[in-house]
């Protein structure tokens, strides 16, 4: 099987870099300039799965992203409800220390409230419903879901017995891992554009 009839694989992207500004909260954040430079090559990397379509989460970097992507490759891009990162109100800006130890107990204790108002549990069953409803709504189609690392590293590090902390840390911005479908095991990983 060629990358180019492959529907039962699912290609899970990371958005792009943001513009960080401290006094807004993430969800609402949108791409840097280097961020929107970084799809083209990201773009270049995706050609060959020739993709059907484009779903994206509803927070504006990862719509940004999805829309330059589905300009540069012809395609369709669509949001969906329940693709979103995992809730972070509250989190503020700690440094990067203080941000990788709050993801670090997210991530080990994933029954608590670390962050936010969901537990890393909570977040990876929204996560997955999502997804599971947009593979129901098109099953024979080559997609791409451009949504987000905490929730990606949620989804996808169980049934590939992958340590969450340490997939989310190597995912990049933009990084995709690619799937199968529905086992969910990793076939092909790439962590990032610089």
């Amino acid at each position: 099987m060629t990358d180019r009839d492959s529907p039962s694989r699912l290609i899970l992207i990371k958005h792009s870099l943001p513009e960080m500004q401290i006094q807004t909260e993430s969800r609402f954040w949108q791409l840097s300039q280097e961020g929107r430079k970084r799809c083209g090559p990201l773009a270049d990397k995706l050609r060959r799965f020739d993709l059907t379509r484009i779903v994206s989460s509803n927070e504006p970097k990862a719509v940004e992203t999805a829309e330059l992507l589905a300009s540069q490759l012809s395609r369709t891009h669509i949001v969906r409800p329940g693709l979103q990162e995992t809730d972070r109100t509250g989190l503020g800006f700690r440094g990067f220390e203080a941000y990788q130890e709050t993801f670090r107990r997210f991530f080990a204790e994933p029954d608590m409230v670390i962050v936010g108002t969901e537990t890393a549990e909570e977040a990876r069953g929204r996560f997955a419903t999502a997804v599971g409803g947009v593979l129901e709504e098109f099953p024979d189609q080559t997609l791409a879901i451009v949504a987000h690392g905490a929730v990606i590293s949620l989804l996808v590090s169980e049934p590939n017995h992958e340590d969450r902390f340490r997939l989310w840390k190597r995912l990049g911005q933009p990084s995709y891992v690619v799937v199968s479908r529905p086992s969910l095991e990793i076939v092909e990983e790439f962590y990032g554009v610089d």
